[in-house]
């Protein structure tokens, strides 16, 4: 089971809700943003199916049908691969997350949410972070009125300013009476990921066994600090889980925060630091994050930069810069607070960085 897919299944859902009241049938682009960010209203409740498509230079490489159960803080997510037959299966009670994959006969169940440390957002704050956050990145184009199965939608693209944007194209079909987004497709490179809605009920009637899962005796239960171990430590101590020294900041510069040490388990199996430092008197936080170059080409960076000789990435969206030097990948994420840190500074602190040893 991959663990971090199937709890992202929840946090991060392909169904986006928002709320509103069919306005007039021509609206600007602008204004359904606007109307978007401001609504107040949010349904406590909905039962929905979507078909989810991903494919890589247009050849399909997964397709799942998805069922999705909301009732307030209470979630049920199921994930059906169409290809495998695979089944997944994803429940908050409001207090307890359990997941469980049915071919493998895995589950995993969190007592307190919180220690996940994800962002337990409603679909509506989702969809509003991500239109804020891609206010400056992308341009917004409206394409008219258009029907998607039985829904009435407003058509929105999302382009893209730059080249290699963290988030691609992205094309949204909003439902004019319920400010759903019925239908989406994002465009990244050579990857292409759709979504489209069969079914909205904003009126559903659960019963009280809806959000209950009962798992099988022989299931085998996967130990979360197993997978994912993070622990506060020392750049000595960093340096032993990572195995070879590693380039940080120049603290002449900067004031180092604190070490966070993640010891991957599963089939990632391996270690990530990540170092966070305060930077111009608490103005700004700067993390960088440490870990093994991956050898996969899917995470091959799409250099569009030099930092330090070395290609590099710069993703606007978040503010981040990535590398690879001596087998290690950098990412330098830069967390502003009232100033502009320009990428003279960010090639000034990473021209000054030094060995941890």
């Amino acid at each position: 089971m991959n663990l971090q897919k199937i709890i992202l299944i929840l946090f991060v859902s392909v169904g986006i809700l928002l709320t509103g009241c069919s306005e007039e049938s021509t609206l600007r682009t602008d204004e359904i943003i606007e109307k978007v960010l401001a609504e107040d209203q949010n349904f406590q409740s909905y039962y929905a199916e979507a078909e989810l498509k991903t494919y890589e230079n247009n050849e399909l490489i997964e397709h799942s049908i998805m069922e999705e159960k909301r009732s307030g803080e209470k979630v049920k997510v199921i994930m059906k691969n169409v290809q495998t037959g695979g089944e997944e299966i994803l429940i908050n009670d409001g207090k307890t997350m359990t997941a469980y994959d049915k071919i493998e006969n895995k589950a995993m169940i969190v007592n307190d949410i919180e220690t996940l440390e994800i962002p337990n957002r409603s679909p509506k704050e989702n969809v509003i972070t991500l239109l804020e956050n891609l206010k400056g990145s992308h341009e917004y184009e409206y394409l008219g009125e258009e029907k998607v199965n039985d829904f009435h939608t407003h058509h929105i693209k999302l382009k893209a300013k730059e080249k290699n944007s963290l988030y691609g194209e992205i094309e949204l079909w909003i439902d004019k009476k319920t400010w759903f987004i019925v239908k989406s497709i994002n465009t990244s490179g050579s990857i292409r990921m759709e979504s489209v809605y069969s079914v909205i009920d904003t009126t559903p009637k659960f019963s009280d066994n809806t959000f209950i899962i009962s798992l099988p005796d022989d299931v085998k239960f996967i130990n979360l600090e197993a997978e994912l171990n993070e622990t506060e430590g020392t750049i000595e101590e960093a340096k032993e889980k990572l195995g070879q020294s590693f380039l940080v900041l120049n603290e002449e510069n900067v004031k180092l925060d604190k070490v966070d040490i993640t010891k991957r388990g599963g089939d990632i199996n391996q270690s990530e630091i990540t170092l966070t430092y305060i930077y111009e008197d608490d103005i700004s936080e700067i993390s960088l994050s440490i870990f093994p170059t991956p050898e996969e080409d899917e995470y091959a960076i799409n250099h569009n930069m030099k930092i330090r000789g070395q290609n590099a990435e710069y993703m606007k969206e978040i503010n981040a810069y990535t590398w690879d030097e001596e087998g290690l990948r950098y990412t330098l994420i830069i967390e502003e607070i009232g100033s502009t840190f320009s990428e003279e500074k960010v090639i000034k602190l990473t021209e000054g960085m030094v060995k941890s040893s």
